[in-house]
């Protein structure tokens, strides 16, 4: 790399009005996601899960127990087959009642009790925040993240220099790559980690390194602007939900029936609160992201190596479990990214 490139790693003045240090990251992330942070806390630290699934386990549990009563009596397949809707039924309809019942009783019958909880997870919340900041390349490496080789050094370090002069930037996240799984970009609080799989499909022509540098650029904009302390602010607000809906997610994929069938009984409500009600709040802020991201990297002049990537490889930031892919599908739909990225036709 030579003297004038930007460092990789490190601080510097904030650039072009985009935040660089860490504390300035926090702040914007605060402006920008607080919604989302502050509904995966009550999601997560109010206990609303476990009274979902208390109250919907016992409405399907009362089905059941009058499904088997009527079988055992002799009652005609008819009945037999009219008690398995109603049971069907009854869990879908106990699931909206619970969730209502259980935010009621939580805001109107144990106000002081419901303060202190969300209270402790946000302080919590915080100190995870702190904490995993400076542990954040050994959390990775746990996730299969290893450092860059001296050949990917050579053809992706380059671009990323390029995309840092492209956003006036001075400074860059340090590089990790992930060998597995199909994530192709995702800023995080100090690193940009780069998928392996990225790589391989974009192949290495001109029109290649023209597409991953537009897809570069746009990982380090979300890491400039903050994205990835953001992410990471919204993970510790809402970690016990975020552990419970990974694990039903790697549990659901799982070969053996039986495992992935027990998995989705115990953490179903994880889901029902993450797909339903968190994903929905954080949709119109990650929306909003994206299209600045694209513009930025539309705006360096790469908007036709964005598009082309785009077109090729899907979404780019699916991440790297279950939380990170449930986030991602927040994002705006990929034909409306790239109709913003075309020239808008005249007359």
């Amino acid at each position: 790399m030579s003297a004038s490139a930007p460092p990789v790693g490190g601080r510097a003045p904030a650039p072009a009005g985009l935040p660089v240090t860490p504390s300035d990251r926090l702040a914007r992330a605060l402006l920008q996601r607080g919604g989302t942070a502050a509904c995966a806390l009550l999601c997560a630290w109010s206990g609303v899960w476990l009274a979902v699934w208390l109250l919907v386990v016992s409405s399907v549990l009362g089905g059941l127990l009058g499904l088997l009563g009527t079988a055992f009596t002799g009652g005609s397949a008819g009945s037999l087959g009219q008690g398995v809707v109603g049971v069907a039924w009854g869990a879908v309809s106990a699931s909206a009642q619970a969730l209502g019942a259980a935010l009621r009783t939580l805001v109107l019958g144990q106000p002081l009790q419901l303060l202190a909880s969300l209270g402790g997870g946000l302080v919590l919340s915080l100190a995870l925040l702190a904490a995993s900041a400076p542990l954040e390349a050994r959390l990775l490496s746990l996730r299969g993240c290893r450092r860059m080789s001296r050949r990917e050094a050579a053809r992706v370090l380059p671009l990323l220099c390029a995309a840092a002069r492209d956003l006036e930037l001075s400074t860059l996240p340090r590089v990790l790559v992930a060998d597995t799984g199909s994530l192709r970009v995702r800023a995080h609080v100090g690193h940009l980690v780069i998928g392996r799989a990225l790589l391989d499909e974009i192949g290495d022509d001109g029109l290649a390194a023209e597409a991953l540098g537009a897809v570069l650029c746009h990982g380090v904009w979300h890491w400039a602007a903050g994205d990835g302390v953001a992410d990471r602010f919204v993970l510790c607000c809402g970690l016990p939900l975020a552990a419970l809906y990974s694990g039903g997610c790697w549990l659901a994929e799982q070969r053996n029936a039986l495992i992935a069938v027990a998995g989705w009984v115990v953490l179903w409500p994880a889901w029902l609160l993450v797909r339903l009600v968190l994903g929905p709040v954080a949709a119109r802020g990650a929306r909003r992201r994206e299209y600045a991201a694209d513009a930025a990297v539309a705006a360096c002049g790469r908007g036709a190596g964005l598009h082309r990537a785009l077109s090729f490889l899907g979404e780019l930031e699916s991440g790297l479990g279950g939380w990170d892919r449930a986030l991602a599908a927040a994002h705006p739909p990929l034909e409306l990214r790239l109709e913003a990225l075309e020239p808008v036709p005249e007359g």
